[in-house]
């Protein structure tokens, strides 16, 4: 993030970290097959501490409800993240219609999308039976803002003077004598949401992530995957990875409004049905409370004082969303 400014790993970016499936968990196993456990790379993980933190009773995970994990009380709603990318992108529309550009709403640039805003993890339960009959679980985005079914060709195509106007850009004067403020229209709109403060002493969102990379190179769980491997290749499916499998091209696009075909159907029951086995779930999620553990006693006096920077934000966006970006 340009000049160390921190705003918060939302969904967009866990997506590109985490769920692009095949390039993340390739990148983790470090091998171009299906085959072996994820391994460790330095390139995309974070470096591997000295000593592998101590767990305690191993989850042991029958159901799809939330897993208590040591940062939630210091973590961020995806709700409030969505209300803060919606309060830039009205606050930026209002800001580009004063500078004359009428056409510009808040949809012509989004912040975000729909899907961004769902929770995602490495690996989460899923249930062997509705697998066997649906397929892969896949997130039903029920929250969109106004305009999100309006399709790409429907949305005003900025020109090049509304997108200097809209991103800034060395030259601070429009046509029409108007001055382009500071980082454009999405700087004015970022400063008014964020106020004075434009930093978080620490993102429990990023560290999140860290935590989840961490737990998929830990011993523990690359020793549960070679046990799910195992049991995948009795079963007559050989991968090495389950969210390679789940991100599978095949499927791994398909809406939750679209039926599973056969082949997604038979593939997700034995995943399922092994990962219950080997309680990898568990594993996972056992392994990863204990390095989110660490990171909070490393990291508690900055995620108590980011409580009350995002609370002023999100109070500030609201606002600005009551008042049309204004």
């Amino acid at each position: 993030m340009p000049g160390k400014k921190v705003f918060l790993v939302t969904a967009l970016f866990a997506a590109v970290v985490l769920t692009a499936g095949a390039s993340v968990a390739v990148a983790l196993s470090g091998a171009d097959d299906h085959t072996g456990p994820p391994s460790p790379s330095p390139s995309t993980s974070p470096s591997a501490p000295a000593k592998e933190p101590d767990i305690g009773p191993v989850f042991h995970i029958s159901d799809t409800g939330p897993v208590p994990l040591p940062l939630d009380p210091y973590m961020v709603s995806m709700e409030d993240i969505k209300t803060l990318d919606r309060a830039r992108d009205i606050t930026a529309a209002a800001c580009m219609r004063s500078l004359g550009f009428t056409k510009w709403d808040d949809d012509t640039i989004r912040t975000g999308s729909p899907e961004d805003y769902n929770e995602y993890d490495f690996l989460e339960y899923i249930d062997p039976e509705s697998a066997s009959v649906s397929g892969y679980p896949r997130p039903a985005n029920s929250s969109k803002p106004p305009s999100a079914d309006r399709p790409p060709a429907a949305r005003h195509a900025p020109t090049p003077e509304e997108q200097r106007a809209y991103g800034g850009s060395s030259s601070t004067m429009l046509a029409n004598g108007l001055k382009i403020p500071l980082g454009g229209c999405s700087g004015e709109a970022s400063r008014k949401v964020n106020g004075r403060i434009t930093e978080l002493p620490v993102d429990p969102r990023s560290l999140a992530v860290d935590s989840r990379l961490s737990a998929m190179r830990d011993s523990r769980v690359r020793r549960a995957l070679t046990e799910w491997s195992a049991c995948m290749a009795e079963k007559g499916l050989k991968y090495g990875d389950p969210v390679i499998l789940r991100n599978d091209p095949r499927w791994g696009s398909r809406p939750a409004t679209s039926p599973a075909g056969e082949e997604e159907k038979r593939t997700a029951g034995v995943d399922a049905t092994c990962q219950r086995e080997v309680n990898l779930v568990g594993v996972y999620k056992t392994v990863r409370a204990a390095y989110e553990k660490r990171l909070v006693d490393e990291n508690r006096e900055k995620l108590i004082a980011a409580k009350p920077v995002v609370r002023q934000w999100v109070d500030n966006a609201r606002r600005l969303i009551a008042n049309g970006g204004t």
